[in-house]
């Protein structure tokens, strides 16, 4: 299909087909080979349960017998909990040495050296050490190699969470700031004023918390594993998850523009940080730094030209791709070494990086009721950005996930990373697509990648200390570059749906002129308000029927759909609940007729009539009950009696038409066929209490074939003329619209789009059957699946609706409707809703 059709509306496409001829998507065929042929009785719902229905101690157990096995011991069970838990037993007890361990090593290396220059990077953007980007490289892939399920998840630093880190630890920065003023007015060099990065005990504070928040975030992710809670993700949009990913790379390459230019500029933290950073850069305009300039813009070119161009070029020629990442950052580490550009041009270098690994610590939990929220977001986030990751990969290489192992997973690397001086880990998705690339087979490969590591910080490290601050910035900002080309999303989220386009604006706008945090917060907030605006503005709509095809339709959207004399199908696009229950009510009364309306108009024309001294007229077509032509009809829930020898049977509803054949009623005790509407040899349709059968006395000049079809569409109720009665200035009662609305004897509501319903709509089921009731319209109800049934059950639905008003299809209520005769609503003596009818059983009725 063409990217025109695919942006066009459902319209074009289908006249786009229509020209061409034969709709595209009819099979081809003669129409003996693919017609569609339904021949069956029409069903209520207990008659067919009675039938097909399978009951609940079906192929059950006794409660003992489950018991029993859930208490069973064996070592398989014992081998199965332990390797749920901690997959790496599994691992390593069918790790396939041979096939898997060249491919783990070279596929570990590899990611080793691409989490280099990233650690680095990204410690300076969580606002910590540099030190502290290295550890949170090692301990949390440790720990997934323990407890992860995917062998192709990178964990470690991550561009998005470490930005939302920066966030909480800046704001909390701010407070020890302002609670200890004196280290900053005590500290120089000479005749300079430090800054706030260069006193240890300020990025001390800052390392315990993010040790804090990571500690917090784990544990958070460890209690939602255990729960199952994995399913909250589901409440968070695409478009929120694009506009707040796109509103977090704008602060993060507004965080690295200092660098880039070489000025030293306060970390702003909380509202509008963004807004002062900017206003402090160009403040310091003037200040710039050419050489670190100079190095950014090399440093970045060289690294789109090979990711973008050579790598892609280069595509299965070599085994992996170049790590142009970590090139450049021993290039520019050597050229600052040999050059002595800290000293010469006043270029910021990295400085000291300790080569030990640190013991364990516990974190500290300062202020921790500032951030636990915090702690939450960012909980949800690693778990939606990093599953989100792992199923890409699972469904690439056909193996699953197990999602509430890999919140515990994730928690874990959190959790006890925290002790080891690391922030907030999650997966980072350029490594994990080179780990699918590689074809990685097990998750050992993270062994590989820790040793590396580990290798750097023990002997390496101090090698990095002249490498410049506007090298690893630069890393970072063409790292956002997928972040940045999210921002076209907005066009798709406008043409695909407003509501989208809606979350996706208000959170883009709120995370980068308000601050990270509160964005997410807002988008949250938008997104729930429009859950609620959507089951505001549930729609539903007539059915009709397609004159050649006899397929249900939207009425008033094909040329060809035509309604059936008398009967009025409805369908609710959403579920029924308290938020929409009168919404639904409301809409059923415009699109069909308003029985309350109805009932209005006749108590008029009544006091009408009796004050002009005139008797009232059935307005509507009388039929002459004939005894001696009288019909016997048997349905499967629905029996009809009468005393015609002669019975006549719709068996198949096809192309618009009813077949109809005539059936002795002498042989209907059980001598016709299974798809007679007689004598269906069941004890569903068996030995029925005569005091509990419906019966209806069909007249004999009532053709069945030749009802009338209605092409009125929805305006035939709503577009009636509304013109004001001088006696009362309310709108005016003539013949003709009461005519119009009492031609209606059947509403069919057709809930196969209903799958929850509360106690709310249950009960303005039962009263809009009542209400139809009082001006005799009969109400049917179809498609509704068992949970709802359940509710409706227990609702106390069925004790007001009888069940053989209940339908399995549309067109099993449309058969009986069409059997059934119109009572003709009496000529005097409608009664107005009682009190208890109006009132509904509300609860305003019942406060004293």
């Amino acid at each position: 299909m063409s990217s025109g059709m695919r942006s066009g509306s459902l319209e074009t496409a289908s006249l786009n087909a229509k020209k061409g001829g034969r709709r595209f998507s009819c099979p081809p065929g003669t129409v003996l080979d693919n017609a569609v042929l339904v021949r069956r009785p029409p069903f209520t719902q207990v008659a067919f349960d009675e039938l097909h229905l399978k009951s609940e101690d079906e192929d059950g157990k006794s409660i003992a017998e489950r018991i029993k096995n859930r208490c069973s011991c064996s070592t398989q069970k014992i081998f199965k909990f332990l390797s749920g838990y901690l997959p790496i037993v599994k691992v390593v007890r069918y790790y396939n040495f041979k096939d898997f361990f060249v491919t783990d090593l070279l596929a570990g290396i590899t990611i080793g050296i691409l989490h280099i220059p990233q650690a680095l990077a990204f410690g300076l953007l969580t606002s910590v050490k540099v030190e502290n980007g290295l550890y949170t490289s090692v301990w949390p892939v440790i720990l997934y190699v323990l407890f992860g399920t995917s062998a192709h998840v990178s964990m470690g630093t991550s561009a998005v969470i470490c930005i939302v880190t920066a966030a909480v630890v800046d704001r909390q920065a701010d407070i020890f700031k302002e609670m200890n003023a004196h280290l900053l007015s005590n500290s120089t060099i000479g005749n300079e004023t430090l800054r706030w990065e260069d006193i240890p005990e300020f990025m001390d504070y800052k390392e315990a918390t993010a040790m804090g928040i990571s500690f917090f975030t784990g544990l958070i992710l460890i209690v939602m594993g255990l729960l199952k809670l994995g399913f909250i993700t589901a409440y968070l949009s695409d478009s929120f998850f694009s506009a707040f990913t796109s509103g977090a790379g704008v602060h993060i390459a507004t965080s690295q523009i200092p660098a880039i230019l070489g000025l030293k500029v306060p970390r702003y933290g909380g509202m509008f940080k963004i807004v002062k950073t900017y206003g402090a850069i160009f403040g310091a305009i003037t200040g710039v730094n050419v050489a670190s300039l100079i190095i950014a813009l090399c440093a970045a070119v060289a690294i789109l030209f090979v990711k973008d161009y050579l790598n892609e070029k280069l595509k299965g020629k070599i085994p992996i791709p170049i790590p142009i990442e970590l090139f450049v950052v021993i290039v520019a580490t050597l050229v600052s070494y040999f050059v002595g550009m800290a000293d010469l041009w006043g270029v910021a270098i990295v400085s000291s990086i300790p080569n030990t690994i640190p013991p364990p610590v516990i974190p500290s939990f300062d202020g921790v009721d500032t951030y636990i929220v915090d702690c939450f977001v960012l909980a949800i986030l690693i778990f939606a950005n990093t599953i989100a990751m792992a199923k890409i990969c699972a469904k690439r290489h056909n193996y699953e996930v197990d999602d509430s192992q890999e919140l515990l997973a994730y928690g874990m690397c959190n959790f006890v990373s925290s002790f080891l001086r690391c922030f907030p880990s999650a997966v980072a998705p350029p490594r994990s697509m080179v780990a699918s690339t590689m074809n990685t087979k097990t998750t050992i490969c993270g062994i590989f990648s820790a040793a590396l590591l580990i290798l750097l910080i023990l002997v390496m490290s101090a090698l990095f200390e002249p490498l410049p601050k506007a090298a690893l910035a630069a890393i970072i900002v063409v790292s956002l570059k997928g972040l940045f080309m999210q921002l076209k999303d907005c066009v798709k989220f406008w043409k695909v749906n407003k509501i989208d386009f809606v979350i996706w604006f208000f959170t883009l706008v709120s995370v980068v002129f308000l601050d990270i945090d509160f964005g997410l917060g807002i988008g949250v907030i938008v997104s729930l308000i429009t859950v609620v605006f959507q089951a505001q503005f549930a729609r539903g709509y007539r059915v009709g029927k397609t004159m050649k095809d006899v397929t249900l339709v939207e009425h008033k959207r094909y040329a060809d759909s035509m309604e059936i004399s008398g009967i009025r199908i409805y369908r609710f696009h959403s579920n029924l609940f308290f938020a929409n229950a009168e919404i639904f009510r409301t809409a059923l009364y415009r699109a069909t007729v308003n029985p309350r309306k109805l009932l209005k108009f006749i108590k008029k024309q009544e006091r009408k009539n009796k004050k002009e001294g005139k008797k009232q007229t059935v307005t509507t077509e009388s039929y002459t009950l004939k005894p001696e032509a009288k019909t016997h009809i048997d349905i499967p829930g629905i029996t009809v009696n009468g005393n015609e020898k002669e019975t006549q049977d719709i068996s198949t509803i096809a192309n618009g038409r009813q077949n109809v054949k005539r059936v002795d009623s002498s042989s209907s005790n059980g001598s016709a066929g299974r798809n007679s509407l007689v004598g269906i040899e069941n004890a569903a349709f068996q030995n029925k209490d005569v005091g509990s059968v419906t019966t209806l006395d069909i007249p004999y000049e009532y053709n069945l074939n030749k009802r009338n079809m209605s092409v009125a569409t929805i305006s035939s109720f709503t577009s009636m003329d509304d013109s004001i009665d001088p006696e009362d200035g309310q709108e005016m009662v003539t013949d003709a619209k009461i005519r119009r609305m009492r031609r209606v004897h059947h509403i069919i509501i057709d809930f196969s789009t209903v799958n929850y319903m509360d106690i709310s709509g249950a009960n303005v089921i039962s009263h809009i059957y009542k209400e139809y009731a009082h001006v005799n319209i009969k109400v049917f109800i179809t498609n509704i699946c068992y949970d709802v049934r359940q509710t409706m059950h227990f609702a106390g639905v069925f004790e007001i609706i009888p069940q053989e008003h209940i339908f399995v299809d549309v067109l099993d209520a449309i058969a009986v409707a069409k059997l059934e005769m119109v009572v003709p609503i009496p000529e005097e003596g409608l009664e107005d809703f009682s009190y208890e009818e109006a009132a509904e059983d509300k609860y305003v009725t019942h406060i004293g």
